[in-house]
């Protein structure tokens, strides 16, 4: 992949959008900014997506690994939902992103492996369900 700014454009970022850092930074010699490789957890897509603008406007900033318990949900011990139950997650509880995980293609959810900040216990827990009710949401 090309991490020139003129390469060609995957798709536009929406504000607030969480993204995985897969390599980077890389300078881009031509405008002078530095540019990550990155994957939108929400779609899966991926390309270069610039920090900052030349003139220092920034555009990405750290963070999008803490999530709110929106709907009260469950942690699991692995990412099948037919898995054993750890433990209820309360709404307000904070949970750690400890991996972002994909849509399950069979039934349409998304899950990640986080960490609960109450208590440390680590498993895997519904992001979204199926029809797009939200479970957990950026701090």
């Amino acid at each position: 992949e090309d991490v020139s700014i003129k390469s060609k454009t995957v798709r536009r970022l929406d504000m607030n959008e969480v993204l995985e850092c897969l390599e980077g930074p890389a300078k881009e010699e031509g405008a002078g900014v530095q540019r990550v490789r990155c994957q939108a957890v929400n779609d899966g897509a991926i390309g270069w997506v610039t920090i900052a603008g030349n003139q220092g406007t920034p555009f990405l900033e750290p963070g999008g690994n803490l999530l709110t318990c929106v709907k009260e949900t469950l942690l699991t011990e692995t990412p099948s939902l037919d898995s054993k139950t750890i433990r209820r997650v309360a709404v307000s509880e904070v949970i750690e992103v400890l991996e972002f995980t994909k849509k399950d293609g069979t039934l349409d959810i998304k899950r990640i492996k986080g960490k609960a900040k109450l208590d440390g216990a680590t498993g895997y827990i519904t992001v979204s369900g199926s029809a797009g009710s939200a479970f957990l949401e950026p701090c």
